[in-house]
């Protein structure tokens, strides 16, 4: 596979750690050194004392009230409003530092989107602490950037309640498994992308056609970019979605040569040559030979034959 491939897979990841690092959850706190928490993030992880307020100042609850109501007593939107003011503050002074020394952060840019991930799972401990997993759950999937995403995804999908949360855990569950993960390597990026087709396989299990196909257009346009393509050929949906899959299988294989071991230049070369012919040969026969033309739209991504 071409560097400036992997360098747009991976530039991608980048971008999506850096706007998904908010509000994601985890299993357990993973802790971060108290000279990054300071003395305030030291009070957020214990906890304040008896008859103390986190943070200070007077209560503000109306500022942490979501769009949706949220069912949680005034004392503890009071407790989650104070912890959420705290921890921007921790991220604002530790973005400073970032932009500060810039390139000269010890470890770059990937460390400074761990410290930023880690906080996030401090956050996510300090919710548990005080809301009951039904209450936290409800929490994130209003408040946090993964439950406001796929609320907006679903809108108007006709999906259940328990639907909708049951994508909610599937999704929350890969981003706890990668938000620590900035591995820009051919093999991570394959793991990471044959991780997140089984995860579109357990949420199509979960939804409707109609609600799956919105899902999946709002996590890959192209998705709906081959439906509307096969349907200007006179062919069902069916023939959109399976040119996506092969769209899919062609950067998961492609991704695959690249992370094997052990493989010369010729190998690897021979390999990717003949990829390019099958998965041009799968197109051809889908929507026939004239779509591997030059200048489909739908078809950008298909690989010039070798």
């Amino acid at each position: 596979m071409k560097k400036t491939t992997i360098a747009a897979v991976g530039g991608l990841i980048i971008v999506v750690a850096i706007i998904a690092f908010r509000w994601r959850a985890a299993p357990s706190p993973v802790g971060l050194p108290d000279h990054v928490l300071g003395a305030r993030g030291l009070a957020l992880r214990t906890g304040p004392g008896p008859g103390e307020v986190l943070g200070g100042g007077a209560p503000d609850v109306s500022a942490a009230a979501p769009a949706a109501a949220v069912p949680l007593s005034p004392d503890k939107w009071e407790r989650i409003a104070k912890i959420r003011r705290d921890y921007d503050e921790i991220r604002v002074k530790m973005s400073a530092d970032y932009a500060a020394v810039g390139d000269k952060f010890p470890g770059g840019l990937s460390a400074f989107l761990k410290q930023l991930a880690l906080l996030e799972r401090e956050m996510h401990a300090d919710f548990a602490r005080d809301l009951t997993p039904r209450e936290l759950e409800d929490y994130e999937l209003h408040q946090s950037t993964t439950g406001q995403t796929l609320q907006r995804r679903l809108a108007g999908a006709g999906v259940t309640d328990e639907q909708q949360r049951a994508v909610y855990r599937l999704q929350r569950e890969f981003d706890d498994r990668f938000s620590l993960v900035f591995d820009l390597s051919p093999p991570a990026l394959w793991e990471r992308m044959k991780v997140q087709d089984v995860l579109r396989q357990k949420i199509r299990s979960e939804l409707s056609d109609a609600a799956y196909a919105a899902w999946l257009n709002a996590d890959d346009p192209s998705f709906g970019a081959m439906r509307g393509f096969a349907a200007e050929k006179g062919l069902p949906p069916a023939a959109g979605d399976e040119l996506w899959r092969i769209k899919n299988d062609w950067t998961l294989r492609k991704l695959e040569i690249a992370a094997q071991q052990g493989l010369s230049p010729e190998q690897r070369k021979a390999m990717q040559a003949a990829w390019v012919g099958q998965i041009r040969s799968r197109v051809a026969v889908l929507v026939g030979a004239d779509a591997l033309a030059p200048g489909v739209e739908a078809l950008a991504w298909l690989p010039v034959a070798q």
